[in-house]
């Protein structure tokens, strides 16, 4: 890891919008997810920076990057290994928002510096970014800053596989799969990876987690990507607990569910008008 929390990447030409905010929400992340959690977020900030300088779409957004870098250091946080700092119910992304939202006031609270810099609207993105950061049908398409930071968590995942227009049609991405280093080329990525290493962040920690929230929260998994996890590997990654998983979602996301209550409501009209 080098001297600076925060590098300047040459190759890249980024540099890191520090700020005292930013190195303390770093500092929580670290105290409260493990290292291929907080390494990833991380990296997702540097490149949703990349991305800002190459895509100009996002140039022109003009995104409040302290905002964007914050909500991506923050964004995961929804993966606690802290069992008190999260829900019994909802979604990780919005265990994650309520996490940064309860951060940003105490940092508020104890007067850090900058904090007069984070008023209700600013904080209000934070949340926004970190809610809709995983729903890809939607965050690519909302606000300057809830794009960027989306993009750049989606980038840690693709490398130099991300796509030139991510804001085109999915499946004509998957019938033609990105040029590598179309935008990040290999050099920027291995840059970030050697600052921020995977340290074990591949398949098989994506699994521990994502079926982990199949297991201890799983009618927060029902309406999200993150229930396919449960339905093919299980609630251990192993496919244990698989087929009672898959039953539960299929009676929670049937379609005979919204119809029996407009079955319902219609019985409700027809006793009104005497049928």
């Amino acid at each position: 890891m080098p001297s600076s929390s925060f590098p300047d990447f040459p190759v890249s030409g980024v540099a890191f919008p520090h700020s005292p905010i930013t190195a303390a929400a770093f500092a929580y992340t670290k105290e409260n997810t493990s290292e291929p959690v907080y390494n990833h977020c991380v990296r997702s900030a540097y490149f949703a920076l990349i991305l800002t300088k190459k895509l100009a779409p996002l140039s022109a957004m003009n995104p409040d990057l302290e905002v964007v870098v914050l909500a991506c250091i923050l964004h995961d946080m929804g993966w606690s290994f802290n069992k008190e700092l999260l829900s019994a119910f909802k979604r990780f992304e919005v265990d994650g928002a309520d996490i940064a939202r309860a951060f940003i006031e105490g940092y508020k609270g104890r007067d850090g510096e900058g904090a007069e810099k984070w008023d209700e609207g600013r904080v209000q993105k934070i949340r926004d970014i970190i809610a809709l950061h995983s729903t890809m049908s939607i965050a690519p398409f909302a606000s300057a800053e809830v794009a960027t930071a989306h993009l750049g968590i989606m980038a840690d995942f693709s490398g130099p596989r991300f796509p030139a227009n991510p804001w085109g049609n999915p499946m004509e991405l998957m019938a033609r799969p990105p040029t590598p280093g179309a935008v990040i080329t290999v050099e920027e990525y291995k840059e970030v990876l050697s600052a921020f290493p995977h340290a074990g962040f591949g398949a098989e920690a994506s699994k521990v987690i994502l079926c982990g929230l199949c297991r201890d929260k799983p009618v927060s998994t029902f309406d999200n990507f993150v229930s396919g996890f449960g339905r093919e590997f299980g609630l251990d990654g192993r496919g244990t607990g698989k087929e009672k998983f898959t039953e539960m979602w299929t009676r929670a996301t049937t379609p005979n569910n919204m119809l029996s209550n407009f079955e319902y409501l219609e019985g409700l009209l027809k006793e009104d008008e005497g049928v």
